[in-house]
């Protein structure tokens, strides 16, 4: 049965929680009755006032056959369709059975170009989340014709100069918003910053990490022994004995913001969420690109040194250059981030989707038919 006010459904991709960060985050300014479909990551906590339901399907990369990932990347308009999977075969059938029997006004794909087909296919409109990175391949492309609009979480001040003309048309531009935001300046501590006896960098990693860096976080200890190094998200390895004394590894934080708030410079990936917690906190920091499809991490990275938001590396520098690069980020000016977070983007986009959702309503509840 059909709803008597819109409904929007968000599909989120299970790879990290970021996606479900983003998500949740705009749930909380939703005004209008939203589900959330998912696969690996339903059976979370998930939040949002107007959050009725999270639906899990199965996962794509669920029990594939081996010859089937031979035939993976065969259609140029799909990034990922294997042969003979049967847990694909189920998802598709537990998504479109979703569709038909909740008939959301409006989906909000995070992201996926398969889902996105999937979705115009079952004749649903559709709001496609966009990310940084080289998105011009026939998939991606697909999915942005496909859709009624895009939204960026970040400035149009952050577009990338590669991103075609009709993506940029078709994109609205939200300003930041991350996972834990107030409407305060979180800048506390500048003072006790400058006054430390010794500057404390913070080097930052998520649950994925990226890969052993342990021995280039020697090199940099070592090589800038006038500061505190403090790592975050890894343990020490094997290799104890051969870390400076400058260095030490936190392991784990689920609440790593006392240590961000007292770090003269921050070190992290150039992961969308990292780059915009700190953003909003109005670090001081240094972003290193992981391996990541379609160059995501690499392309914002040059945005990040383009607009001298961070220092934005493609790759881990040589030993060598770690001084010069503490001492260039410690001169960052953190101002031009308040242009990124003058207005709350988690808000923009909620209004968005909402006013998305009551045409595509409308248009549905109009009754007017054509049979051809």
């Amino acid at each position: 049965m059909i709803d008597r006010q819109p409904r929007v459904g968000f599909y989120v991709h299970y790879h990290g929680l970021g996606h479900k960060h983003r998500t949740e985050a705009i749930l909380r300014r939703l005004p209008v009755p939203a589900s959330v479909v998912t696969s690996r990551i339903h059976d979370l906590d998930w939040s949002g006032p107007t959050l009725k339901d999270v639906i899990g399907i199965d996962c794509d990369n669920d029990h594939v056959p081996v010859r089937g990932m031979q035939h993976a990347k065969d259609v140029s308009a799909l990034h990922y369709a294997p042969l003979w999977a049967d847990s694909i075969t189920k998802r598709v059938a537990q998504y479109t059975r979703w569709l038909d029997e909740t008939r959301p006004d409006v989906m909000v794909i995070d992201v996926s170009a398969e889902i996105s087909m999937l979705t115009r296919l079952a004749s649903i409109p559709q709001i496609v989340m966009r990310q940084h990175g080289r998105r011009d391949d026939p998939a991606h492309l697909a999915a942005y014709e496909a859709a009624h609009s895009l939204l960026a979480p970040f400035p149009q001040s952050m577009e990338d100069d590669i991103t075609p003309d009709f993506v940029r048309e078709k994109t609205v531009y939200l300003d930041g918003f991350c996972r834990e935001q107030t409407n305060e300046t979180l800048d506390p501590t500048e003072e006790t910053k400058q006054n430390r006896e010794r500057p404390m960098i913070v080097v930052m990693f998520g649950r994925g990490g990226t890969g052993d860096v342990h021995q280039h976080l020697r090199d940099a200890a070592t090589l800038v022994p006038h500061a505190d190094w403090v790592v975050l998200g890894k343990d020490d390895n094997s290799n104890a004995e051969r870390t400076p004394s400058n260095l030490f590894f936190a392991g784990w934080q689920d609440n790593p913001g006392k240590w961000i708030a007292n770090a003269s410079v921050v070190v992290t990936s150039a992961g969308h969420n990292s780059v915009m917690e700190l953003g909003h906190t109005r670090c001081r920091f240094i972003a290193i690109a992981e391996d990541r499809p379609f160059e995501e991490q690499i392309r914002k990275a040059k945005i990040l040194s383009r607009k001298r938001l961070a220092i934005g590396l493609t790759g881990w520098p040589a030993s060598t250059q770690w001084p010069a690069l503490i001492e260039e980020a410690m001169l960052l000016d953190p101002s031009p981030w308040r242009d990124v977070f003058e207005h709350d983007g988690a808000s923009q986009a909620a209004e968005h989707i909402a006013q998305v959702a009551r045409w595509s309503h409308e248009a549905r509840m109009s009754g007017e038919l054509v049979t051809l």
